[in-house]
C-alpha cells in the first residue's frame, strides 16, 4: 500500500490481483442475476473508484476494510440504478460462484451433486431478500467478516447488522423450506 501511495503502479497491479477474486466474489453474491461481462466491468469500474481514492486513504485504516467499502457502495449504487427486480424465477447457474466457499472436498457424486444443487437454491433465494439484508448476509455469512467489518463496510451499527442477518435467516428459511431445503443454525 505504501508504495501504491507513492506512485508505484506496478504495486497497485499487486493489489489488483490480490483484491480481484474477493470483490469478484462480492459482485457475483451481491448481484446474481448479472451476466459475467457485467460484474467484469463493474470490477473494473471498482479498482478504478479504489486508485481515485486513494489519496484520501488514512493509514490508521485497514486497506481491506477502506476498499471492501468502496466496492460495496459501488454495488450499492448500480442496485439503484437498476433497481434489480425481486423475483423467484430460475436464475441461471454460474459454475465461478462459490457459495459453499470452504467446506470440505466433496468425496461422492452424490455429495458434488447436493452441493451443486444448493447453491443453486441460495442464489435464488439470495434473489428474494431485500438488498439491505442481502448484503448483511453475504458479507457476515459468505464473506466471513465480522459484525464490526460488517457494520463499518455497510455504516449501519452493530445491532442493525445482528438484526439484519436475524431477519436474513429467517427469510431464507421460510424460503427453502418452501423450496424443500431446510437451513441448519450454526
Amino acid at each position: 500500500m505504501y508504495r501504491t501511495l507513492h506512485e508505484d503502479k506496478e504495486a497497485f497491479g499487486t493489489l489488483v490481483r490480490l483484491y480481484t477474486p474477493v470483490f469478484y466474489t462480492l459482485l457475483r453474491k451481491m448481484i446474481p442475476n448479472q451476466s459475467i461481462e457485467n460484474s467484469e466491468d463493474d470490477l473494473q469500474e471498482i479498482f478504478l473508484r479504489i486508485y481515485r481514492a486513494l489519496p484520501s486513504f488514512r493509514s490508521e485504516n485497514s486497506f481491506f476494510s477502506w476498499s471492501y467499502t468502496i466496492a460495496v457502495n459501488w454495488i450499492r449504487s448500480q442496485n439503484r440504478k437498476t433497481k434489480v427486480l425481486k423475483q423467484t424465477t430460475i436464475i441461471p447457474y454460474d459454475e465461478e460462484i462459490r457459495v459453499l466457499q470452504g467446506s470440505q472436498s466433496l468425496k461422492t457424486p452424490e455429495q458434488t451433486a447436493i452441493a451443486s444443487e444448493a447453491e443453486q437454491l441460495l442464489v435464488q433465494a439470495l434473489q428474494t431478500l431485500k438488498n439491505e439484508y442481502r448484503e448483511v448476509f453475504v458479507l457476515r455469512m459468505m464473506q466471513g467478516l465480522s459484525v464490526s467489518e460488517t457494520a463499518r463496510i455497510l455504516k449501519i451499527p452493530e445491532g442493525t447488522v445482528k438484526t439484519y442477518l436475524y431477519r436474513s435467516r429467517k427469510e431464507l428459511q421460510r424460503w427453502m423450506t418452501e423450496h424443500q431445503w431446510n437451513l441448519q443454525n450454526d
